[in-house]
């Protein structure tokens, strides 16, 4: 009988569940709103921040659920100022109304990183036990999108879509890594970052990220190396139009090659 295969340790780190899906939903809109590329995509976040929650929801849902993925969250003591470290039309929503949040002292979700691992050795192993699917307080919130601007999506997607084939296809890839900004500069990114490096060590195998350059920073002290700097060209149509699609827009691509790594039990 095969035994269980050897993992790196979570060090203050667990396996997400569905019942951090609301938190985590949170967590990612607050971190990722400091990406250019969210500022890029999201025009309309003000204006509709529940359909980011919600989209984040379907999407670390998704990952939660798929044998091809990991999901992590890192967790600290809630901050009880961390409603200030949100952008405003975040501060509305129903995880920040009076009595909608957690309660003081409690132990909070302020991170969160999905890593792919499809074809991996490691693949099913990650699929936690939590709340059934069919729970009435897991239905999915509607996702309408309306905070998305969908030409600059396009825009997006047609700039970075070639280097991400081209140097990230069939690699375990870090897909996602956000941090709640109250929580920042504790080394909760660092450890997620960690995690997944440490994973890809120990099957000997190659690990690619594309990061705006706050993450690539991070990445960078990981060991990941440039492979391609994507820049996003917005329409220069006129001034007006510049502003329209928000900051510059630039994608690391990188790998990180595996480093020397104990063998995994078969």
């Amino acid at each position: 009988m095969p035994s269980a295969p050897i993992l790196p340790p979570f060090d203050g780190l667990r396996l997400a569940t569905l019942d951090d899906l609301a938190r985590i939903a949170t967590v990612a809109a607050a971190g990722f709103f400091h990406s250019p590329s969210f500022q890029f995509q999201r025009r309309y976040h003000a204006e509709y921040p529940d359909d980011t929650l919600s989209s984040y929801w379907t999407q670390y849902r998704t990952s939660i659920l798929d044998p091809a993925c990991v999901v992590l969250v890192a967790e600290d003591t809630l901050n009880e100022n961390e409603r200030a470290h949100v952008y405003e039309a975040l501060q509305r929503t129903t995880a920040y109304r009076p009595g909608g949040g957690p309660s003081r002292g409690s132990t909070v979700v302020v991170g969160v990183a999905s890593i792919a691992i499809a074809g991996s050795r490691f693949a099913g192993q990650f699929q936690t036990n939590g709340a059934r699917d069919t729970s009435t307080s897991l239905v999915a919130p509607k996702n309408m999108t309306r905070d998305l601007c969908p030409e600059a999506s396009r825009m997006y997607n047609e700039a970075t879509a070639p280097a991400k084939a081209r140097y990230l296809a069939g690699l375990m890839r870090l897909s996602t890594l956000a941090v709640h900004p109250a929580y920042w500069r504790r080394g909760h990114a660092t450890k997620l970052v960690s995690w997944c490096t440490q994973l890809a060590d120990l099957e000997g195998v190659p690990v690619g990220i594309s990061a705006v350059p706050t993450g690539a920073i991070i990445a960078a002290k990981a060991g990941f190396e440039e492979q391609e700097l994507v820049q996003v060209k917005q329409a220069r149509t006129g001034e007006a139009s510049n502003r329209e699609y928000g900051p510059k827009v630039e994608l690391w691509v990188a790998i990180r090659t595996p480093k020397l790594a104990f063998p995994v039990s078969d």
